[in-house]
């Protein structure tokens, strides 16, 4: 993209060269050739770098993804512009100036006559190329509507982090031993270079993980170094059997970065999140409850589970305040009385050195180790009676949720969701219409929010939404002080979103989604079809300045602009080819945007070799036929006012 201007300048002084190979290239003609590309060339790169300006609407991850390129690509436009509208003229004039015999490509020049050939008949053939424009138009919307839809694509960090929930309220020996087990299944595949596991929450708190929570961060080694041949996709499922497998444990996959980013951003370890929220913790875990029967089974669903613990067993103790006061009691009394004895409270203090220690006092557990026991714990009011606790309180044991989680003042319950082998938008829909038609509960009270990679998405592709179309129309108006007419600017406007096919069909053949990836490569693509355009129009519409009749400035203007054409795709083809295929860890991210780039910009490249010159034919010949017929009417006006 940033060297197709230098291109274009080259490619006309290098013509001045070969209609006249024994003369002298004088400076004039280098500056002659020059001033006729140079207001394509400017606005050419003034439209790629608007193209590129959605990109610093992005927030979040995928501004720190793709705001330094737009940044680069600015910056360096910004430098061909100005190394192909000043070094690159001088650097042909002395590599050009002195008349030499020049090397000609036998092939480049076959393939220049069949082009001129073929591109003089399609004049004729309009209809034709109408019902071609009609077909690839309906092709892409098509396309765009069967192309999957995400935010980002899964980016390969080359190591495997699993969060798992053992049974709620087990011991801390019985974690231990579960988290052990768990190393040893893991790091049993050849694949896995180390296996490490934590248990309960950090020194900081910052989560509210219990000793029933662990997290396993799994080492892989080099993929090249795998004898078993599968993919790591085949190796997580792999884990996954193999731990379902064991009873008492609940496992979801991610990788360690991306599961850090979106417990930062959404407060969840998954790709996809559900939200209930609602004031009755009851009532939001019976709803999760039925989310998570719902959507378990749909394709692409994978570690579909309550990101939260379920009810734990609680010592629930509730005063009765009238029996209290009849024994001459009060709840200061019980209250300190269940501190001491459960709970332990400090009496007094060690000083060892400079160091001080509490001295915690606590009933020994066999008088405080059941509910029975605990009623019997005795008071003593004024008159020196004792009264079992049992008298004047109820005591029993409940179930209540060990984790309360809040967003915005409000308690919800989180369903978590991985998805494997399906696009994020595809998956959601089907989720959706499986939670309307199977999840009872009141709207009034509980509302269902998604969260995570959909929602990333959403906010992503509705600030596209909105800055996509204020670009479209500000190089709609660069357009038209570039050509000097609006049915020329809207012609090439038009044109933009055949452009828009080739990348539509990689995405669909390949197997791959649109997504922020994607759509950068999309307007990348819609910016260089642009420059194209307008190195052609302004082509055509020079040699019409000339004096030459539409249609062989047309043809001419085509054959002319064919070899700089072919050499800006091709350089952008094959720089951008390794990108979209390779399969090496930090590639995923890149693939989808030159997977769009290299095959867009191949249709992008007939597009502006044979359907744009046609069209500009058919639009121009009409704009002649009217300002002729305008011509006539106001020659007889004039004869009949004479």
């Amino acid at each position: 993209m940033k060297d197709s201007m230098a291109v274009v300048m080259m490619e006309t002084i290098l013509k001045k060269r070969e209609r006249h190979p024994d003369e002298e290239l004088t400076l004039a003609d280098v500056k002659q050739r020059a001033s006729e590309v140079a207001r394509s060339i400017f606005f050419s790169t003034i439209i790629i770098i608007t193209a590129y300006m959605p990109l610093f609407a992005f927030e979040h991850v995928e501004a720190k993804l793709f705001t330094p390129m737009a940044y680069t690509v600015g910056y360096a436009l910004v430098g061909a512009l100005i190394t192909s509208l000043l070094l690159t003229p001088a650097l042909s004039f002395m590599a050009y100036h002195k008349p030499r015999k020049l090397y000609h490509n036998r092939w480049l020049e076959k393939l220049t006559h069949w082009y001129h050939r073929h591109i003089n008949n399609l004049m004729e053939k309009s209809r034709a190329v109408v019902a071609v424009l009609l077909i690839i138009l309906a092709g892409s919307v098509a396309l765009s509507i069967t192309v999957g839809k995400d935010f980002l694509p899964p980016l390969d960090e080359g190591s495997v982090w699993v969060q798992v929930q053992l049974p709620s309220g087990i011991s801390i020996e019985k974690s231990k031993k579960m988290a052990d087990d768990l190393r040893h299944v893991l790091k049993s595949f050849d694949e896995t270079s180390y296996v490490m596991t934590q248990l309960g929450r950090d020194d900081e708190g910052a989560e509210c993980f219990s000793l029933s929570h662990v997290e396993a961060g799994v080492g892989l080694k080099p993929y090249n170094t795998w004898k078993s041949g599968r993919t790591k996709a085949e190796l997580v499922q792999a884990m996954a059997d193999s731990i379902a497998k064991m009873p008492g444990y609940q496992v979801g996959f991610s990788q360690p970065i991306i599961d850090m980013v979106m417990d930062q951003i959404a407060g969840t370890h998954s790709d996809l999140a559900i939200k209930i929220y609602s004031d009755d913790i009851a009532e939001s875990r019976r709803v999760a409850e039925q989310v998570v029967a719902a959507i378990s089974d749909i394709e692409g669903a994978t570690d579909v589970a309550i990101d939260q613990e379920p009810p734990t067993p609680q010592l629930q103790i509730s005063v009765d305040r009238a029996s209290i006061a009849q024994y001459g009691l009060n709840v200061a009394d019980v209250t300190e009385l269940i501190e001491l004895a459960i709970g332990g409270r400090a009496i007094s203090q060690i000083y060892v050195g400079s160091k001080v220690y509490d001295v915690t006092c606590r009933y020994a557990e066999r008088y405080r180790n059941t509910p029975e026991q605990i009623g019997s714990l005795t008071l003593t009011n004024e008159a020196g009676v004792k009264i079992p606790l049992s008298a004047v309180a109820d005591i029993k044991m409940v179930l209540g949720s060990s984790t309360i989680m809040r967003e915005m003042a409000s308690r919800y319950t989180l369903v978590r969701v991985n998805l494997r082998g399906a696009d994020l938008s595809t998956f959601v829909a089907e989720a959706d219409k499986r939670i309307a038609q199977q999840v009872k509960y009141d709207p009034e009270t509980t509302h269902l929010h998604w969260a995570g990679q959909f929602e990333n998405r959403n906010r992503a592709f509705n600030r596209l939404g909105l800055v996509v179309p204020l670009a479209l129309v500000v190089m709609f108006i660069l357009l038209i002080f570039a050509f000097g007419k609006v049915r020329q600017a809207g012609l090439l406007m038009f044109v933009v979103p055949l452009a828009l096919f080739g990348g539509m069909a990689a995405l669909n053949v390949r197997g791959m989604t649109l997504n922020v990836s994607s759509a950068v490569g999309f307007i990348a693509l819609v910016g260089v079809a642009i420059q194209n355009g307008v190195i052609m129009i302004s082509h055509i519409n020079n040699l019409r300045l000339r004096g030459r009749d539409l249609r062989k400035a047309v043809v001419d203007g085509a054959t002319h602009r064919m070899r700089p054409v072919l050499l800006t795709a091709s350089v952008a083809v094959l720089g951008l080819f390794p990108a979209s295929i390779s399969t090496g860890i930090g590639s995923d991210v890149q693939r989808p945007l030159a997977t769009v780039i290299v095959y867009g910009l191949l249709f992008a490249t007939i597009v502006t070799l044979f359907i744009l010159p046609t069209l500009y034919y058919m639009v121009e010949r009409r704009a002649e036929k009217r300002e002729a017929a305008k011509q006539v009417t106001l020659t007889d006006d004039q004869s009949l006012a004479k």
